[in-house]
């Protein structure tokens, strides 16, 4: 080995100056250098056989040192050596006629990243079984399959959160002759904007069991239990609520921000239901949430929709197919949802909800 040692004393300073734990592996296997920091915390340099600083009785069965010297070039492993982690980074050492004469192994002491790693991996299979939970909780509440109203009108609706889940819930409840619809969005993505949008939908129910049926004075109901719960300002609600009296066809409706306006749709002419109004937050205490009305006719349409429609605010032509497909002659409401979705929905990155109610020709049956 004389030939590796030609510059001893240099090699081995710049050996000692590194804080990496270094040694140089003869072709046969014996530590012919080693940094002291080796030395320290394995104990066992020098003259030793490579395997032995590590307890074992003969060499490992993969050998990386030695598929170096055989192919050359650098390889890496990680290696756990008593309780601790190591990354080890072996490179030949060439002679004079450019062979592979030796291999230098460094280790590096990376436990502590690799602890962290273990543990946000572990965290994140937790976060992903959460998130399944919350998915499934999301979806028993986010009706599949609309209710019965009767008196000619027929709803339908398309929930497609761009995560495993997302902050957008719809509901569609009859309470005694009147019909609540609505559709809120919570700020965010994740878990904490899909519990949010279970705790509007509770609210809502427990405004209306209370008799509450204004839009307005559900809105506030809700906003004032959102409040309660302190949480950061950075969170808030959007929502757009509508109350039909299923006898008179009077609709009453109240925004809370929704920044994407409701669209009503009857022989060729689109109105849409423009309400500025701020969502459920802490922002305007004292600014309460206002009313408007129309009557719902025999052929009209009623969309309520999320902003996870393309560019629905910037470009024109998004919201004149928009109004295209739901002006069509030959209507039907699941067609559409689809081909909102896969029109104009193409490159989600929003939550898409789309709640359409349709009034058909009614004859109430009064018997003989």
């Amino acid at each position: 080995m004389d030939t590796i040692m030609n510059d001893t004393e240099y090699l081995a300073s710049v050996l000692g100056a590194m804080s990496d734990m270094v040694r140089v592996i003869s072709r046969d296997g014996k530590v012919v250098m080693a940094n002291e920091a080796f030395e320290k915390r394995f104990g066992a340099g020098e003259g030793h056989k490579c395997y032995e600083p590590f307890h074992q009785d003969a060499p490992c069965e993969h050998c990386l040192s030695r598929e170096v010297l055989e192919e050359g070039g650098p390889k890496r492993l990680t290696r756990k050596v008593g309780g601790r982690v190591y990354s080890v980074t072996v490179s030949p050492l060439k002679g004079p006629d450019g062979s592979n004469i030796a291999a230098v192994e460094v280790f590096r002491d990376i436990t502590l990243d690799y602890n962290i790693k273990q543990n946000l991996l572990m965290q994140n299979a937790k976060m992903q079984k959460d998130l399944q939970l919350a998915r499934k909780l999301q979806e028993a509440l986010v009706k599949s399959t609309m209710p019965k109203v009767g008196c000619g009108y027929e709803l339908t609706a398309g929930f497609f959160p761009c995560e495993a889940v997302g902050g957008d819930i719809y509901d569609c409840t009859v309470y005694d002759d009147k019909l609540v619809v609505y559709l809120a969005d919570v700020s965010g993505h994740g878990v904490m904007p899909a519990m949010l949008s279970v705790f509007f939908s509770r609210v809502v129910r427990a405004a209306c069991l209370m008799g509450y049926f204004k839009p307005s004075e559900i809105l506030n109901y809700a906003e004032h239990e959102f409040l309660d719960l302190n949480l950061s300002d950075a969170i808030y609600i959007t929502a757009f609520i509508t109350v039909i009296d299923l006898k008179t066809n009077e609709a009453t409706y109240s925004n809370a921000g929704l920044s994407v306006m409701p669209v009503l749709y009857k022989d060729g002419e689109f109105r849409e239901l423009y309400m500025p109004s701020h969502p459920l937050c802490d922002w305007f205490l004292d600014t309460p949430f206002a009313d408007g009305t129309f009557t719902f006719e025999d052929g009209m349409r009623f969309l309520i929709y999320s902003d996870g429609v393309d560019d629905i605010h910037s470009d024109p032509k998004v919201k004149e197919r928009l109004f295209e497909l739901l002006g069509q002659d030959t209507f039907n409401s699941k067609d559409f949802i689809k081909e909102v979705r896969e029109e104009l929905h193409s490159n989600p990155e929003d939550d898409l909800t789309m709640l359409l109610c349709e009034k058909k020709a009614y004859q109430e049956d009064k018997g003989e």
